[in-house]
């Protein structure tokens, strides 16, 4: 054996005496390889949704050429489930080639609904992850990433649901779309399909509408214009909404600069001109459907519904069932058609009718001969005057603190900072009761009641009625209907609802339900809420019937119902009248809302301008302020009422009062000298 050898055994057999004796040998445990494992899982998930991916693709329909070519038709429904109007369908179409459309025409709708149309094969990936990162980070349904040709398919071959089976036959689809048609077959089917409100379907039609052109002859700030529309064709309508208009076609401006279809400069100079002097309407105007304002009120209503944000309305072939009163309806257009049609072009009111119990919207009316639409009733922000007292003021001041309806108030000017509040004729009376200052629509009484509650308290009870109020900027000129803004008739009407149903309120909707072609259907349910004690419902119904039977609402009355109503009117600012020329007391806007247990209405009249085309400045003379009054009278006596009264609840007692002392009244009070108020029953009243 060598040196060398027995060194390195004797090393060994050293290192090996220095270790711990084992007697038992342990196995080295094996390190499992994570990064194996978690591929592994990765590649099982990948085919399983790749599987599931071809699964759902698999059964997708076919691509249909003909459905491609023709939209389908969405009906109109009324409350009693008969068939009114096609959403579309009959309405005048002008069709027209690709090679028609100028470029700049076509790149104001790529650059708005998909910038990168000319390159994605019917799918855009980048657009895909933009709008999951902005659904994780700012909510689901954030920002949308379909693409021209998933709008194509979507809109004919599919229905609307929101879902990921649907998405992904969407995305299946518009590739085969893209296999089989050309970029510009497949524009050309999207700007010949889509609607651009007034009855307007396709670039063409559109172009002839708005600006009594031929398509081919639209300028910049045209085609950005229409491209702007298809959002919400009602809303940003340049004939109604101009404001909205010019902001829309702006941000559509901006968009083709961003993405390099103009140049700042062009962007700049097509926004410097006003939408209303762009608009010179043609002579392609499609017929007015049956009940055309009710059913653009529809339109509006159908965006909030849940499940049907994507939806194209106008070409899915849904069944919209909706609460229309095709009586009703008819009878509203009639009698605003029979007031307005020979006065000043200028002169315009907004009807809501809704029905009392369940707050379904029963007819709209708005505007006037062949362009009816529901802008006056229900999208209009005006100052509401007195309507708001039973709301702001003597609603909440029963609520609260169980007025009754004999409740002492000083009808005295009221003193805020440097302005004195006093009532329209600025007589004062001294001590009045609630219900006679109400009943002659005291301003005076009304704010200090308000003053008395509180704006917190007033607020909350005026937004548990459909209101979006601030206590903060809440202040007692909101009490006679001074708002900063405003509301429409449908917000009022909505609002006067709860005091016929007992206090309870529903929000109004035209619609019940919506079904799709397979049979899929979302309802729609108003969510009744208990908005106020039914004390409270009732002690103000019962004063608003004294308003029309000796207040200011007897011009408004009806011979045999059981009428609750108020009136409300408003003035200009001491600095438009001597800006316009207007007399001391012009009125601005007039207002008149009531109800019986079956109906409740709304109307507003009023001027649509500040002054004519010869620069004069416009107001409501004396007869054009009763006007609400009369249409509001006009319409309730043609409705099929079921004449009931409002049912007084057991948490209401009636005293008999002595009139003018307001003492309890004896068994030795004639009748003559008897009034009968009304209490809170669990309050302890006291007489003087």
């Amino acid at each position: 054996m060598s040196k060398d050898y027995r060194s390195r055994m004797e090393r060994r057999q050293s290192s090996d005496a220095s270790k711990p004796a084992n007697k038992t040998k342990t196995k080295k445990p094996r390190r499992r390889n994570w990064k194996k494992t978690l591929l592994l899982l990765a590649v099982v998930l990948g085919l399983l949704g790749l599987l599931t991916i071809g699964a759902i693709a698999a059964t997708s329909p076919k691509l249909d050429p003909k459905k491609l070519e023709t939209p389908v038709s969405s009906k109109i429904m009324d409350m009693n489930d008969k068939e009114v109007s096609l959403v579309s369908g009959s309405e005048k179409r002008i069709r027209v080639k690709i090679n028609e459309i100028p470029e700049p025409v076509q790149n104001a709708f790529i650059a708005t609904e998909d910038v990168r149309f000319r390159q994605h094969s019917g799918v855009d990936v980048r657009r895909i992850f933009g709008a999951a990162f902005a659904n994780v980070t700012e909510g689901f349904g954030a920002e949308g990433a379909s693409t021209i040709s998933q709008q194509v398919i979507k809109n004919t071959i599919l229905t609307d649901e929101k879902s990921l089976t649907r998405k992904i036959r969407e995305a299946y689809l518009s590739v085969q779309l893209e296999q089989k048609y050309s970029k510009d077959q497949i524009l050309e089917m999207y700007l010949n399909k889509i609607y651009f409100g007034k009855g307007a379907y396709g670039i063409a039609t559109a172009a002839k509408v708005y600006f009594n052109k031929d398509v081919s002859e639209l300028e910049l700030q045209e085609a950005a214009l229409l491209a702007g529309l298809p959002k919400a064709p009602s809303y940003y309508d340049p004939t109604v909404n101009p404001k909205e208009s010019e902001h829309r076609r702006n941000v559509v401006l901006n968009l083709m600069a961003q993405h390099k279809f103009i140049t700042k400069e062009d962007a700049e100079k097509a926004k410097s001109i006003p939408v209303k002097d762009m608009i010179v309407e043609g002579e392609v105007k499609t017929e007015s459907r049956p009940y055309d304002a009710y059913i653009k009120q529809v339109m509006d209503d159908l965006k909030d519904i849940e499940g049907l944000e994507e939806a194209d309305v106008y070409s899915s072939g849904l069944k919209i069932y909706t609460n229309l009163d095709t009586n009703a309806q008819q009878a509203t257009e009639d009698v605003l058609e029979a007031k307005l049609e020979s006065e000043h072009e200028f002169l315009q009111s907004g009807v809501a009718l809704v029905d009392t119990k369940s707050g379904a919207i029963r007819a709209v009316g708005s505007g006037r001969g062949g362009e009816l639409s529901n802008y006056f009733s229900s999208k209009i922000t005006r100052q509401p005057g007195s309507t708001i007292k039973p709301i702001l003021d003597y609603g909440p001041a029963i609520e609260n603190k169980q007025w009754s309806t004999a409740h002492i108030l000083k009808d005295e000017p009221v003193e805020l900072g440097d302005i004195t509040i006093n009532n329209f004729n600025d007589r004062n009376v001294g001590d009045i009761t609630m219900r006679q200052a109400l009943v002659e629509s005291k301003n005076t009484t009304a704010v200090r009641a308000f003053q008395d509650v509180g704006p917190e308290e007033a607020t909350d009870f005026a937004n548990k009625l459909g209101f979006d109020l601030d206590p903060d900027t809440t202040y007692p000129s909101y009490a006679i209907g001074g708002f900063e803004g405003g509301i429409s008739p449908l917000t009022l009407a909505g609002s006067y609802t709860a005091f016929g149903n007992g206090g309870v309120y529903s929000k109004p909707t035209t619609i019940r339900k919506v079904e799709f072609p397979d049979g899929r259907t979302i309802e729609v349910d108003s969510e009744p809420k208990a908005a106020m004690k039914d004390y409270t419902a009732y002690m103000i119904t019962d004063m608003l019937k004294d308003v029309m039977d000796r207040g200011t609402g007897t011009e408004a009355n009806v011979s045999g119902l059981n009428l609750a109503g108020k009136t409300g009117t408003t003035n200009f600012s001491k600095e438009d009248r001597d800006k316009y020329g207007l007399p001391d007391g012009a009125t601005k806007d007039a207002w008149m809302a009531g109800y019986t247990p079956t109906y409740t209405a709304a109307v507003w009249t009023g001027y649509a301008e500040m002054k004519d085309k010869e620069g004069n400045g416009l107001y409501l003379n004396e007869n054009e302020a009763d006007y609400s009054k009369q249409i509001f009278r006009d319409i309730m006596s043609q409705l099929d009422h079921k004449n009931t009264d409002f049912k007084k609840p057991k948490s209401v007692t009636e005293v008999a009062l002595e009139k003018g002392t307001g003492k309890r009244a004896s068994e030795f009070t004639p009748d003559s000298e008897k009034i009968i108020e009304l209490f809170v029953k669990r309050i302890r009243s006291s007489w003087h």
